[in-house]
């Protein structure tokens, strides 16, 4: 559910915004712990069947102690757990790119949003991985939004489609508000010829 309004200032513009696309979202978010899950409960296959024979045919009450240990729990909680959170998740994110920052829309109950300033980001990349190329068709990616300031912080608009056009328009408006906070439109005189300067490492 889009509730990208709760967190747009007064004439705050939305220049572009959008939602992961599904596959790659969930492989990319839960693939690592599902498959420690599942090593996890490998691990534990003996004593889940000594378990269950018990249950059946034996006192149960051995049978059940073992299904009550937190063990037994952590893997279920890994093999499922992540996967079916993600999926929850899914239907309330939305990225967002506006005149004045970077909103990231997430949470499960409640709505969680993450804001980025644009004076506060120092480097953006863009992550087109093995999910990406073979649930995504190619065509989706994640950027990392890196930021400065006392506690630096990275960010990540996951799995998006066209992560290269995104990547791109970011890098632009991030630019040109960080230069119209440095040097604002009022003081700027008719011409600029030193922005638009050609650099020549051979000049003296």
């Amino acid at each position: 559910m889009r509730e990208l309004d709760k967190a747009l200032g007064q004439n705050e513009k939305v220049f572009w915004e959008g939602t992961p696309s599904f596959w790659p979202f969930l492989l990319g978010g839960s693939i690592v712990t599902t498959i420690f899950g599942l090593s996890w409960m490998l691990f534990l296959v003996p004593f889940i069947g000594l378990a269950v024979y018990d249950i059946l045919f034996g006192s149960h009450i051995f049978g059940f102690g073992i299904l009550l240990l937190p063990h037994f729990w952590i893997g279920i909680g890994l093999v499922f757990g992540i996967p079916i959170y993600q999926v929850l998740v899914f239907k309330h994110t939305y990225y967002a790119i506006t005149d004045k920052r970077v909103i990231l829309q997430k949470g499960w109950i409640g709505r969680d949003f993450e804001m980025i300033d644009f004076d506060q980001i120092t480097n953006v990349e863009v992550n087109v991985g093995f999910f990406d190329k073979f649930f995504g068709s190619g065509n989706t990616g994640s950027i990392l939004v890196f930021t400065a300031g006392l506690s630096p912080k990275s960010y990540v608009i996951r799995s998006i489609v066209n992560p290269y056009d995104i990547f791109k328009f970011l890098k632009k408006v991030t630019h040109d508000v960080k230069t119209d906070i440095q040097y604002p439109n009022k003081f700027r005189p008719g011409e600029n010829s030193g922005y638009q300067s050609n650099y020549d490492p051979n000049k003296k």
